[in-house]
């Protein structure tokens, strides 16, 4: 039996008029001789859960950078038993929400609805659209160990944006008080305390002075 796949441009986008749009959005005319730009496409992965809207605001930010973006917004259920209507429509409204509250409607959005392994499928579809980037969270079901995000970078035949939860708490080495001080007193010009600055651990900073070449010399 096949497995349950469903894809769809985002709303207000029709197939039939797609090469035409983006023809004249890519300065193309039935005349004209400049090849068209490059689409630079990002495979979105969502699970579904309250954080997915911060994973799409990373993937947004990412594709902002690029004249044409070319988004691919995958979600991926255990069972083809899943209720696909309800998931097909929760994921229309939650990526052409954030569309249009960032006035990026113009850009090419196609939504994915998988059956499977998230790794697996997420990987597929990179492959099938030849992706420059993911963009996967690491939190919601995404957050088990080892989690989907950490199979995902293991198996990426390109680039791969973790967007993990802001906020978390993790242990860190206690910081030297006189440390801080002298970073703060210097601006950033010197990093260490006198006293850390001659230890024999190899903790080397320095600051890139503007507008440095090479040419002058050694920068440490």
């Amino acid at each position: 039996m096949p497995r349950a796949r469903s894809s769809w441009l985002a709303p207000g986008r029709s197939s039939s008029s797609r090469g035409t749009a983006d023809a004249i959005r890519e300065g193309m005319t039935a005349d004209s001789t400049t090849p068209p730009a490059s689409r630079y496409r990002i495979v979105i992965a969502l699970d579904g859960s309250e954080y997915s809207q911060i994973v799409l605001e990373h993937a947004f930010d990412q594709a902002a950078r690029h004249r044409v973006p070319d988004l691919h917004v995958l979600t991926v259920v255990e069972s083809r038993r899943a209720d696909l209507a309800s998931i097909k429509s929760w994921l229309a409204r939650c990526v052409v929400e954030r569309l249009e509250a960032t006035g990026r409607s113009d850009w090419r959005t196609r939504l994915h609805v998988r059956a499977g392994g998230a790794e697996d499928e997420i990987i597929k579809l990179a492959a099938e659209v030849g992706a420059d980037l993911i963009v996967i969270g690491r939190h919601g079901i995404h957050h088990p160990r080892p989690s989907v995000a950490d199979s995902v970078v293991a198996m990426a035949m390109c680039p791969t944006l973790v967007v993990a939860l802001a906020g978390r708490e993790h242990e860190a080495e206690p910081g030297c008080l006189a440390c801080a001080r002298a970073r703060a007193e210097s601006d950033g010009e010197r990093w260490f305390c006198a006293d850390h600055s001659e230890t024999q651990d190899v903790r080397l900073s320095t600051l890139v002075p503007p507008s440095f070449s090479l040419a002058q010399g050694p920068l440490w």
